[in-house]
């Protein structure tokens, strides 16, 4: 769905993204990294609006050294992460100029209005101004201008920002329906790790313009199996401590709890190795299971 091979885009004398090699496939594909990471460089690229200065890239087999905005017209939807309705307007006009703008025909988008609102859960509201809807309101009329042309690969820029526990919820099963239901991947670009985790095929970390871990969720947490945190009786020796590189490598220690990476991915092999070293272990716990041991390892240390 989207290659880079060597993709670069600056702005003026800038590098915003650099060297980027990754082939990303059909689903839902979230993106994380710090700001300044490269993610909106990334999206505009993406969607045709930033070309590349050196490299190549392809969106849904639309080149991207070409004028790929215009090409990719009909075929991408966008859900910004701010607020830009027309206050005076109805849900259901807007998402029709919309549609219209995104290449259907007047009557065409008419009638997808009905259908991607009411998709959204815009039921007999849908006729009245937005300036009197509440924010989740809001958010799902942005989710319906995005896909009112059955687009075949959707951005969604924090999808969720603004809403209270049950809205979140609410926008996450919609996301998941624009997949299954609509046969649209979805790109989802969001500051909140659990709502990625909850509904991600496929993880793209960046940071500082680079690549620094995609892939399926399952693979990279394999890639952090052999990772957990051990925690002693008493704190261990400088000399004891020197020794954990007979199982493994420390990476951290903070307050007693100590980051290691093993050469094996065995919970075993730490109790084995403090028994012959003379102490006692009480805890060891598994890394690879939390979202943020994935991105902040990416950024520390590239995980592919």
């Amino acid at each position: 769905m989207i290659s880079f091979h060597n993709l670069e885009v600056r702005y003026g004398a800038t590098v915003a993204l650099s060297g980027l090699n990754l082939s990303l496939e059909e689903g839902i594909i979230g993106l994380l990294g710090p700001n300044g990471s490269g993610k909106s460089t990334l999206i505009k690229t993406l969607m045709g609006l930033l070309k590349p200065y050196r490299g190549s890239g392809s969106v849904l087999g639309t080149p991207l050294e070409d004028d790929a905005s215009f090409s990719l017209r009909s075929s991408i939807g966008y859900m910004p992460e701010y607020d830009a309705l027309i206050e005076d307007v109805s849900a259901y006009e807007q998402v029709a100029f919309w549609g219209e703008l995104s290449g259907l025909n007047r009557e065409q988008a008419r009638d997808r209005s009905h259908e991607v609102l009411f998709f959204a859960g815009i039921d007999e509201a849908r006729y009245r101004n937005v300036s009197g809807y509440s924010t989740g309101m809001r958010q799902r009329v942005k989710l319906a201008q995005a896909i009112v042309h059955s687009p075949k690969l959707v951005f969604l820029d924090e999808p969720t920002n603004g809403l209270d526990p049950m809205g979140r919820r609410k926008m996450l099963e919609l996301v998941k329906k624009v997949r299954d239901e609509l046969g649209a991947s979805v790109i989802l670009a969001s500051h909140l790790l659990e709502d990625v985790d909850r509904v991600s095929d496929q993880l793209l970390i960046l940071d500082k313009g680079e690549v620094k871990a995609h892939g399926s969720m399952s693979s990279l947490r394999q890639v952090l199996s052999r990772c957990f945190e051990l925690r002693f009786l008493e704190p261990l020796t400088p000399e004891q401590e020197a020794r954990i590189a007979e199982i493994g490598t420390l990476r951290d220690n903070m307050n007693g709890m100590y980051d290691v990476e093993l050469k094996e991915a065995d919970a075993g092999i730490p109790f084995k190795w403090a028994e012959s070293i003379g102490v006692v272990l009480v805890q060891v716990t598994p890394r690879h299971d939390r979202l943020d041991e994935i991105l902040i390892r990416a950024i520390s240390r590239p995980l592919n």
